[in-house]
């Protein structure tokens, strides 16, 4: 139907369809910032993947220098981005998981350093199924000033993710999967005051008479044409889930 009827680009025009289509993106953002429990919805960017979503964290703030924990089940959305990074001077440590890909948050301890910046972790792993407790990996990262990015690939839209409860700073989430949306969508929950690096520039229908990227969010990350058909879809399957429940999923 959008895409017969409304394929108009948000932002861009002052007329009835377009304002159409930015009202359809902006009620998927509001129903995933309810969805997460986010503070506010202009933190939640949209991405063409989870991998985008990943990439945009281990490419647009790890530094050389850096020291990273992730798990040894992560996914290589995870990994092969971080041992691109290892090359420029990135390092990184994978937490060792029980036989059943199970890793607790005492796990980290012994791993963090004085240049530990991030921690990276799934909350289930797409092979075994196994959860990670991230709401106490969230605490010890918290504890300790390092910034903890939780990969919901595997589990967004199917359990319960309270990100008032779960001190995580970035939350990466796919729209095929458990959000029921259409191949092709991502998201990536910034916590307020983080600052990522731009992976892209470019026009955002805001400020358009300025030469330099805009602040605000969500725009200072969603550069070009948005995937508006996607995310119009993607806004179908998150009603679907609070329609039926988390629970009941």
């Amino acid at each position: 139907e959008f895409i017969e009827n409304g394929a108009f680009n948000i932002n861009r025009g002052s007329y009835e369809g377009a304002y159409e289509a930015g009202s359809a993106v902006l009620d998927t953002r509001e129903m995933l910032k309810d969805l997460f429990n986010c503070p506010n919805s202009k933190n939640v960017v949209f991405t063409p993947s989870v991998t985008y979503s990943l990439n945009f964290f281990i490419k647009g703030f790890l530094k050389p220098g850096d020291h990273v924990l992730v798990t040894s089940v992560e996914h290589n959305a995870v990994m092969r981005p971080l041992v691109q990074m290892e090359k420029l001077g990135v390092e990184f440590d994978a937490v060792p998981c029980d036989e059943e890909g199970g890793v607790t948050a005492d796990d980290f301890r012994a791993y963090i350093k004085e240049n530990t910046k991030a921690i990276i972790t799934t909350h289930a792993s797409n092979v075994c199924g196994t959860l990670v407790d991230i709401k106490s990996v969230s605490e010890i990262a918290k504890s300790h000033n390092i910034l903890y990015l939780v990969d919901a690939s595997q589990t967004a839209g199917v359990y319960n993710i309270d990100l008032k409860e779960i001190s995580a700073d970035m939350l990466a989430a796919p729209g095929h999967k458990g959000l029921l949306g259409p191949q092709g969508t991502g998201i990536l929950y910034i916590r307020e005051g983080l600052n990522l690096n731009i992976l892209k520039e470019g026009g955002t229908g805001s400020k358009s008479e300025d030469l330099f990227q805009p602040e605000i969010l969500p725009d200072k990350y969603e550069s070009g044409t948005h995937n508006t058909p996607g995310i119009v879809g993607l806004n179908e399957g998150v009603k679907f889930i609070f329609k039926e429940g988390i629970n009941k999923i």
